[in-house]
């Protein structure tokens, strides 16, 4: 995968041996065909980025304990090594890869053990590399209730999420992800362990909040280890809605009118027309025929049920058609399985744009005119994040197999961003190797204070390099928001130019073609015990 000669010599020989020392031999790998597992995240990357960048990392670390942790980057700092955290890299834009080689801790590998329930300070407190389903489930049966989570919460790890600030599944009644971190135990750039709040009690005393400043800093301050969440009480009734309206757009009034009401809802989301056409491609049936506004309820059983009245009636106002209870639970059941579609072998990547809740319509037709304009298919899926800020997740679907296709589909995401910024709103800045040079912009004069932390805490700059804070090629070249800004402008001039998507049908029938296929051939198998049953 690799364009460029492979440079792991740099940092290998000495340096193995000292972490094999530390966390013992068989935590440490360097054969070539093991490290290039972990040169991408969700997909492989264009062959542009992988010369631009050091992907494949040159020895990978799968620790046992904080502790093991802490030695690992003692180790990076005295040799100045680069270190790069990684999870489940359930996201797309290379977050979670090297961009300089180094070190790679892989956090799931030994590191995914939930240690403590305390139900009398009603806290869950987990490693890093547990998945957040893992620990929504252990917190459930204990009789209590996670806040929030991501929608890839199957996947998905605890640190990868919170070094995001994800937005989620909860988000509009309990906060993002940090919003319900008690403490968390990170080792710092020096080796050093600390833990970041109080394990029992709120940190509402003086002082700088570390919980605060090391979510969402993607691993460039710091390495998530263990974290303690607060949890409420698991509710009496938890019940999801399902509302059809005509199309996405006239949610926006429903929408406004119950974020200005009392009703607080545990989550709000939807899904377009778009969406569940492709569900019926692949021989889906979704039982939605225009868009789906979901609303989750839940607490006591009578407040749930005088809620869900009030939304009721909201909804019917606004010309929206209540669908049953069966289709409503099923929707919240594939939360966590927005893309569905991907189950015919196309591939799609979503984005993730925010806007004041009163662009909800106005926002919902511009990213509809952009792609058409740009000749993709698409769907627009969503949350919100909290009374005055929706959250879109448009996903594109595109030809994996053309290199051209595939490259020129990523502007999307960008020129996304720059109708998010026309409503209002923002795309969400410095992700990954992709998008690190929008912070800055996103910012203004606060990134340079964020620089500022970051040359304290991290003077040589082992911590995740080459992410969040712009981005600099492995030959030492800046990658300014403005440079990034003219090669995504001219990519979506390349991509209007190109012939219009059509993979979606061309997959539906392979997809059709394999089941028959299947189908054919279940009729030719012999079952030996029914035969020997009519013996």
């Amino acid at each position: 995968m690799e364009a460029v000669e492979d440079t792991s010599e740099k940092y290998q020989g000495s340096i193995v041996n000292k972490l094999e020392s530390a966390i013992g031999a068989e935590n440490v790998k360097t054969s070539k065909g093991e490290r290039l597992l972990y040169s991408h995240d969700m997909a492989p990357l264009p062959k542009e980025a992988q010369i631009a960048f050091k992907l494949i990392p040159d020895i990978v670390v799968r620790p046992r304990s904080v502790e093991d942790v802490a030695k690992v980057v003692k180790i990076a700092a005295q040799e100045g090594v680069p270190v790069t955290p990684r999870g489940a890299s359930s996201w797309g834009l290379a977050g979670s890869v090297t961009a300089f080689g180094g070190i790679l801790v892989d956090m799931m590998g030994g590191m995914h053990k939930i240690l403590e329930i305390d139900e009398k300070n009603m806290t869950i407190t987990a490693e890093a590399g547990c998945s957040w389903k893992q620990v929504y489930d252990a917190a459930w049966e204990a009789g209590f209730l996670l806040g929030s989570y991501p929608s890839s919460a199957p996947s998905a790890t605890l640190a990868g999420w919170i070094s995001t600030n994800g937005i989620g599944v909860g988000n509009y009644k309990y906060g993002s992800a940090g919003d319900n971190i008690r403490d968390m135990k990170v080792v710092m750039p020096d080796g050093v362990i600390v833990n970041t709040g109080f394990k029992n009690q709120s940190d509402n005393m003086s002082g700088y909040n570390l919980t605060r400043l090391i979510t969402g800093a993607e691993g460039t301050l710091a390495i998530i280890c263990e974290v303690t969440f607060k949890l409420t009480p698991r509710p009496e009734l938890l019940r999801p809605l399902a509302y059809e309206f005509e199309s996405l757009d006239k949610i926006n009034d429903p929408l406004l009118e119950i974020t200005r009401s009392r009703v607080m809802p545990l989550h709000m989301a939807w899904s377009d027309k778009n969406h569940f056409d492709y569900l019926r491609k692949i021989g889906k049936d979704p039982h939605v025929n225009g868009a789906a506004f979901i609303v989750v309820l839940e607490g006591d059983k009578d407040m749930v049920e005088l809620e869900e009245k009030k939304v009721d009636e909201i909804c019917a106002k606004h010309g929206g058609k209540k669908l049953s209870y069966e289709v409503a639970q099923h929707e919240w059941d594939e939360r966590s399985y927005e893309f569905r579609v991907r189950q015919i072998g196309v591939s799609s990547v979503p984005m993730d744009l925010t806007v004041p809740t009163y662009n909800f319509g106005k926002m919902t037709n511009d990213l509809y005119d952009l792609m058409k304009s740009m000749k993709m298919e698409g769907a627009i899926i969503g949350v919100m994040c909290d009374r005055n800020t929706v959250m879109f997740m448009p996903y594109y679907i595109y030809d994996s197999t053309s290199l051209t296709k595939s490259v020129t589909s990523l502007s999307f995401n960008y020129k996304g961003g720059d109708l998010a910024k026309a409503n209002g709103g923002r795309m969400l800045a410095g992700f990954g190797l992709f998008f690190g040079s929008t912070l800055k912009p996103a910012r203004g004069t606060g990134y340079e204070y964020m620089v500022a932390i970051k040359n304290a805490l991290d003077p040589k700059e082992i911590m995740n390099p080459g992410k969040l804070l712009g981005m600099k090629t492995r030959f030492g070249l800046p990658v300014s928001a403005g440079m990034l800004g003219f090669g995504m402008n001219a990519m979506a001039t390349v991509k209007k130019l190109l012939p219009g998507d059509k993979n979606v049908d061309q997959k539906a029938h392979e997809f059709e073609m394999e089941e028959l296929d299947r189908e054919r051939y279940s009729q030719h198998e012999v079952d030996p015990l029914k035969d020997k049953l009519k013996k």
